[in-house]
């Protein structure tokens, strides 16, 4: 079982590395963990891109895995970790523009001998800071990592998944930082310019830090469609990520959403009552922050969380189908069920949801009561509920925007 779950986790994590979510670090990635390391001229083995990456899946897989346990047991806010990552990134990143900076920051570690305070210690130091702040696609087995993290569900298991993650993440992003530095030891412009490559290393560098600062690389993200989703969903089909899943769905319920994670989805279906909203942490765009409810409307209850990329494409048509539909009965509501820690923070759901034009009913959802009850296993997942309070449908992660609105249609067609 361990290594299925490996093999599932590391393929998982290949094509995680190749989606455009890994779009803002690759221009750091390229630059600072490959062309800066480049081997010139009796070098030596030229160890950085592989620091750089290992400091990036050694640290995203710790944070994934205890950030939100961790962060809970402490007085400080959920978004300390991202804030400490985002300003230390700057640092790093002034750092290579400006020698006396780096000085400066390494000033601490003046006791360690020399030469392991140069580059290629720097690379692993970037690429932990790297680490706390990529958030990658949210497919089922990230889902299940972070879940499992998130609410002391880690198991055996799990750690295989993560690792297993991890390290097929690593592999993609290495075969971009290796091909970088192959770049950068054949042509000639680049062995004269070192000093011009660390300086775009640096501008690389701050310019990640600042475009995540004001959420810049989520736009470019939302603009380029996940080409990765349907072969993800091929691979996926191929194992289970259970053992961090800890539902609580009622059988036929859990039955549909398997189905609609593992094959395409093929119109109405009877998967039972929808559960009642439970334990909601907040309500979020309801008068007085009282309680949405199911029943006696078609309703679209979509799991969303607010740096998921994916979840991002979604929402667009979340907006067209209630525009198109709201006056036959349609209502949206949505549950933002926190992937990494910082979205605990629900002034930042509020921002995100303001920023993303989600103006419908939002459950905050930050103990995963609701993710549990509904048996949810990625994000997004979309459930389409009948006037009678019966999930008839499901669509998990991106795509089937038509077949879902064809299923509103005709369940307001059932309600007139």
């Amino acid at each position: 079982m361990n290594v299925s779950l490996a093999l599932l986790g590391f393929v998982g994590g290949v094509i995680t590395g190749l989606s455009p979510c890994v779009l803002p670090v690759l221009p750091v990635i390229l630059l600072s963990g490959g062309a800066q390391g480049a081997r010139l001229d009796g070098d030596g083995p030229g160890r950085r891109p592989y620091l750089v990456v290992a400091g990036l899946v050694t640290s995203f897989t710790v944070f994934t895995l205890t950030g939100t346990l961790a962060l809970a047991a402490l007085p400080v806010p959920p978004t300390v970790i991202r804030w400490a990552g985002l300003a230390a990134l700057l640092l790093l990143g002034i750092g290579l523009i400006v020698p006396r900076v780096e000085r400066w920051l390494e000033a601490p570690f003046s006791w360690i001998p020399q030469r392991q305070v140069g580059s290629e210690h720097g690379g692993f130091v970037l690429g932990l800071v790297l680490g706390a702040v990529y958030v990658p696609c949210a497919g089922p087995v990230l889902a299940a990592i972070a879940v499992a993290g998130a609410t002391g569900q880690i198991g055996a298991g799990t750690v295989v998944l993560a690792v297993g993650f991890a390290l097929g993440t690593g592999v993609s992003l290495l075969a971009f930082a290796l091909a970088g530095r192959a770049v950068a030891e054949r042509v000639r412009a680049f062995r004269r310019r070192q000093r011009a490559i660390r300086v775009a290393s640096g501008v690389a560098v701050v310019g990640l830090a600042l475009a995540l600062t004001f959420n810049a690389a989520a736009a470019v993200q939302r603009a380029i469609p996940d080409y990765t989703t349907a072969l993800s969903h091929e691979v996926e089909k191929l194992g289970t990520v259970g053992p961090a899943k800890g539902s609580t769905a009622p059988a036929p319920l859990q039955e549909c959403v398997d189905d609609s994670l593992y094959t395409e989805p093929d119109g109405v279906h009877d998967c039972g009552p929808a559960p009642a909203f439970q334990q909601v942490t907040q309500w979020l765009n309801t008068p007085g922050g009282q309680p949405a409810t199911l029943g006696g409307k078609v309703t679209v209850v979509d799991f969303w969380t607010f740096d998921c990329i994916n979840c991002k494409h979604v929402i667009p048509h979340l907006h067209d189908w209630y525009e198109r539909h709201h006056a036959q009965g349609l209502q949206l509501i949505s549950v933002h069920t926190p992937e990494y820690s910082f979205e605990h923070d629900i002034p930042g759901v509020e921002k995100a949801a303001a920023k993303l034009g989600v103006t419908y009913p939002i459950a905050v959802d930050n103990d995963y009561a609701n993710w549990s009850a509904w048996g949810v296993e990625a994000w997004p997942t979309v459930f389409v509920i009948d006037r009678s309070g019966t999930v008839r449908y499901i669509a998990t992660g991106e795509g089937n925007y038509d077949e879902t609105e064809q299923v509103i249609e005709s369940l307001l067609q059932e309600a007139m």
